[in-house]
């Protein structure tokens, strides 16, 4: 064993890339900055969930004036890189007058967060959590367009207001549905949070990328991997377990998958029935 970890210490490869002593060394930092990331991943998609329920509200509208700079929100948002978008926020946004008034009216520049000058954690979770929005808007509209309509008539017809229904009865089964994919979306954006490294963030990626900076020893992101690894593979088992426990619930335990966001919910409702009789009628 003391051969083989000799050879692995001293192999070029190896003793640059995957160096056990290097990565020892590299882990204290990383983990102080897994908070950092952590924070950053958490706080903006808690931020993206009523922005993109109301841009998905404003997408759905009758009204062009909401239904256009929606669209329009959208579009950009999900047709630009996130790195560009980052780049945008953090060397552009301050240069707006709006910006410095905030900035000074909440005296930002003064508090640290987490270790971090306020008004970068500001604009981090900013450019984040505006990002995630635009992605959350299109899961809260596929999951309530896929409510049968019939839903809504039916509440209408026994007195509950729009709001009501929405609220009591559209709402609670869309959340249901889209719980799934908007855990998936944490992942990604949690993931995403990495970006940051490009603006001197102290996330985890930034650690690392200054560890191997120092060691010129690239062991360091593989450390950055397995904590990234350690988090997000057992959220992704989480998810598939969440699916398919929701799939088996709403088939009625026959093990049928329910229709998938998207789909037309009179298609859905009707589509499955339909083929069964045809498979009855030929028999």
């Amino acid at each position: 064993m003391s051969q083989f970890l000799h050879w692995w210490e001293t192999n070029q490869v190896t003793h640059l890339f995957f160096s056990f002593s290097a990565m020892k060394d590299a882990l204290p930092a990383i983990l102080t900055a897994l908070p950092v990331s952590l924070m950053f991943g958490l706080v903006a998609f808690l931020l993206a969930i009523p922005g993109g329920l109301a841009l998905s509200f404003m997408k759905m509208s009758n009204t062009r004036w909401f239904r256009w700079p929606a669209t329009i929100y959208v579009d950009v948002v999900r047709g630009t890189p996130l790195f560009l978008q980052i780049l945008l926020v953090f060397f552009g946004l301050p240069l707006t007058p709006i910006y410095k008034t905030i900035v000074d009216a909440l005296s930002l520049r003064s508090y640290l967060f987490v270790g971090i000058d306020s008004t970068v954690v500001l604009r981090g979770l900013l450019v984040l959590s505006f990002n995630s929005a635009a992605y959350m808007c299109e899961i809260f509209r596929a999951g309530i367009q896929s409510i049968p309509k019939g839903q809504s008539e039916a509440s209408r017809s026994l007195g509950m207001s729009a709001v009501q229904t929405m609220s009591s009865v559209i709402l609670p089964q869309t959340v249901r549905r889209i719980l799934p994919t908007m855990m998936s979306e944490f992942i990604l954006l949690f993931k995403d949070t990495a970006l940051l490294a490009a603006v001197s963030v102290a996330e985890m990626t930034l650690r690392a990328k200054e560890a191997a900076a120092t060691t010129f020893n690239q062991s360091a992101y593989i450390v950055a991997a397995l904590m990234y690894l350690v988090l997000t593979v057992p959220l992704g088992r989480f998810v598939s377990g969440l699916e398919n426990r929701l799939a088996l619930q709403d088939s009625g335990g026959t093990g049928k998958r329910p229709p998938r966001l998207g789909t037309s919910a009179l298609d859905a409702e009707h589509i499955v029935p339909h083929k069964e009789r045809m498979m009855s009628n030929r028999e």
